[in-house]
């Protein structure tokens, strides 16, 4: 069964944002990206991805949420995006642990994935290394 798995948040300062929810509701930090921009943290339910804005006229706050999907389930949801023609794309450069974006009717954006992001002590795994490298080329 799909579930919001996270939701994704602009921010000029994450590691602000990340002391406040860490101090005001008792979140976890999980992880934070390797040239410290970015930082992952939970409520031990919901994942939320505090993201270093890079671009000035990006607006700062809720950019995306992520839906994770179980394996078997891929098909037939991208069946069903295709019969809406539903905008779909790779993800850009620098998040190699989401398969694809999309957006809704409305133009909401969203990852899809069928893995969770996972985080080791200050590292967040990425889904594929190999593409990880690939991008570093470009």
């Amino acid at each position: 069964m799909a579930r919001i798995r996270h939701i994704a948040i602009f921010s000029d300062d994450p590691e602000h944002l990340a002391a406040f929810y860490v101090e005001v509701f008792g979140m976890t930090v999980k992880g934070r990206s390797d040239n410290g921009g970015s930082v992952w943290m939970t409520d031990g339910y919901m994942d939320i991805a505090l993201l270093k804005r890079t671009n000035e006229l990006a607006p700062e706050g809720v950019h995306h949420f992520g839906i994770t999907i179980e394996a078997e389930e891929k098909e037939g949801v991208y069946r069903r995006l295709k019969e809406r023609d539903a905008w779909v794309m790779k993800p850009p450069p620098g998040r190699p642990y989401v398969e694809e974006a999309a957006k809704d009717a409305d133009g909401n954006k969203f990852d899809i994935s069928t893995s969770a992001v996972k985080a080791h002590g200050d590292r967040v795994e990425m889904k594929d290394e190999k593409r990880v490298g690939e991008l570093a080329k470009v």
